[in-house]
């Protein structure tokens, strides 16, 4: 679907290089989001489960993996023949975040260590099914469910990616919208996100790239300054890359004190969690984002709330 069509953007948060800020990134996107009104579904795909702690913390994280609540266990219940796409909503996590004790308007879909089963043995968990191949083919016939219960339900949907083009990743990919690119500047992110735009293209996926987020940039870096300048530039080298936003998120102590789950303190607000500053910088992007996606409330519906200075129109 194209993008001036989505009422609903559906966006993984994905490179194929670690260590470049993607949960963060992701888990605070999705905070801004919700602290300002709107309704956001946080899918964590990634069997470290580092988005769903962060959003839940880890004995709410915990619950939900005894409950057998989160992304595997809906995936393998949608090989079921009798799945309902009703019950899609038993899987996720009501008022997720720490600000004012937990966000009405954020949603949770954890994740489970479990999920690597899917790559590996998952075949001997259903009778019947020999091959992660089929499991392919029935979860795509699921997709639409999915993907039209996002768009009833939420006004944006953000999901934290592994490094890698997982199952579950790719399943994802075939009800996206677009994608972000979280990239530090320098050589082997930025070679991290040329692959992944290189292996969507061979792998034929239509979905398009949002754009490139650089992350963790350092002032004082004269390489991250001249990879910064050099995409504005449109250099050659750098034209496979997603146009970069015009925000740029610091590598800084108080973003990385802001995920900290185990400070018993209760934010009042985004901006005091994450403070004035960099508060500001998150809410910047999610006015990108949504200028990018040409996102618009539900029609019909008053708009609740907005990111300060977003144009939806």
């Amino acid at each position: 679907m194209p993008l001036e069509d989505c009422r609903v953007p559906i966006i993984p948060v994905m490179n194929l290089k670690g260590g470049v800020a993607k949960t963060v990134t992701t888990v605070a996107l999705a905070e801004c989001f919700a602290s300002h009104g709107h309704r956001v579904l946080l899918i964590d795909a990634d069997h470290q489960c580092m988005a769903g702690e962060l959003a839940l913390g880890e004995e709410r994280q915990l619950q939900c993996e005894t409950r057998k609540r989160n992304f595997y266990d809906l995936l393998v219940r949608m090989l079921d023949d009798d799945f309902d796409s009703a019950n899609l909503g038993r899987f996720v996590a009501e008022c997720g975040s720490n600000i004012q004790g937990g966000l009405a308007t954020l949603s949770v879909l954890p994740c489970s260590i479990r999920i690597d089963d899917i790559q590996t043995n998952v075949a001997k968990a259903k009778k019947g099914f020999k091959t992660t191949e089929e499991f392919q083919r029935i979860w795509g016939r699921r997709r639409r469910q999915m993907q039209a219960w996002m768009r009833s339900t939420f006004d944006f949907v953000l999901v934290d990616c592994p490094p890698s083009l997982a199952q579950q990743v790719k399943f994802l990919l075939s009800i996206a919208d677009s994608f972000i690119i979280p990239t530090v500047p320098d050589r082997l992110s930025v070679r991290g996100s040329k692959y992944l735009m290189s292996r969507l293209s061979t792998l034929g996926y239509a979905v398009s790239g949002l754009g490139t987020l650089w992350t963790l940039y350092r002032q004082q870096n004269s390489m991250h300054k001249a990879m910064v300048a050099a995409a504005e530039r449109q250099e050659p080298s750098l034209d496979r890359l997603p146009k970069p936003f015009r925000t740029i998120i610091p590598n800084a102590t108080k973003i990385a004190e802001a995920t900290d789950v185990d400070t018993p303190n209760t934010p009042a607000s985004f901006s005091a969690k994450y403070t004035p500053q960099f508060a500001r910088l998150f809410e910047d992007v999610c006015q990108e984002i949504v200028q990018r996606s040409h996102w618009q409330p539900a029609t019909g519906e008053a708009v609740r709330a907005k990111v300060p200075k977003v144009q939806t129109t």
